[in-house]
């Protein structure tokens, strides 16, 4: 376990979105290769669709897709094109209605804005770099709505709990369902303005070190 993950295990977060979604009802998807789901998606009936059609069965409130898992999603899309290995998520998506409000779960100053418009990309993305007892670290916030957020700066403090974006619609953010990706980062590198959110198993190790399990800030209990 690495410093920064015990110090984040250790402390309180406001809610990224309203706590009524943060900490409802789930379906928690799984979507590896081995899932049932894959048992009921045709041409006619995406995996979206049938994700879409259990959340309903339950009223779930919120959809939530896992840290760490192994998907076959993404081998289809124009951003993966160059780098067809890469299939672990290493952020927590966050299924809920678009334009929904993201709140930063802790002050933060804006690192990056930026609007990733490849097929399967992140779309509208902030990232935040945080303070936490000498620890420095950074929070990327994907597939936004462009609109909430085009009075924010980089630089700008952003303030517990302040809304400082909300969540996009599937036509700005990459071609996805609405949902937040969430992912935490150590060490951001040479990147600015981006970091990778699906990784190559070969290289789960290191990635795992650099962005631990976002759910440290969510604090579901059904993701532990």
């Amino acid at each position: 376990m690495t410093l920064l993950t015990k110090v984040l295990q250790a402390h309180q977060f406001h809610s990224v979105i309203p706590e009524q979604y943060q900490f409802g009802s789930s379906l928690v998807v799984d979507l590896s290769p081995s899932s049932a789901l894959w048992q009921s998606v045709t041409a006619n009936h995406s995996f979206a669709d049938e994700i879409a059609r259990q959340a309903t069965a339950i009223d779930a409130q919120i959809v939530i897709g896992r840290y760490a898992e192994q998907r076959m999603i993404y081998q289809d899309k124009a951003n993966f094109s160059d780098s067809k290995n890469r299939t672990v998520h290493i952020g927590i998506d966050l299924g809920v209605p678009s334009l929904t409000p993201v709140f930063a779960p802790l002050d933060g100053e804006v690192h990056s804005i930026a609007n990733h418009q490849n097929e399967g990309d992140y779309g509208p993305t902030i990232i935040l770099r945080h303070q936490l007892e000498g620890i420095s670290f950074f929070t990327l916030y994907g597939h936004l709505h462009q609109a909430a957020h085009t009075q924010l700066q980089v630089g700008d403090f952003i303030k517990a709990g302040q809304q400082f974006t909300a969540i996009g619609t599937t036509e700005e953010n990459g071609g996805w369902a609405p949902h937040l990706h969430l992912q935490i980062i150590e060490n951001m590198g040479a990147n600015i303005d981006n970091y990778i959110g699906v990784v190559d198993p070969l290289q789960l190790d290191y990635y795992r070190n650099n962005c631990p399990n976002p759910n440290l800030i969510l604090k579901r209990s059904d993701l532990n």
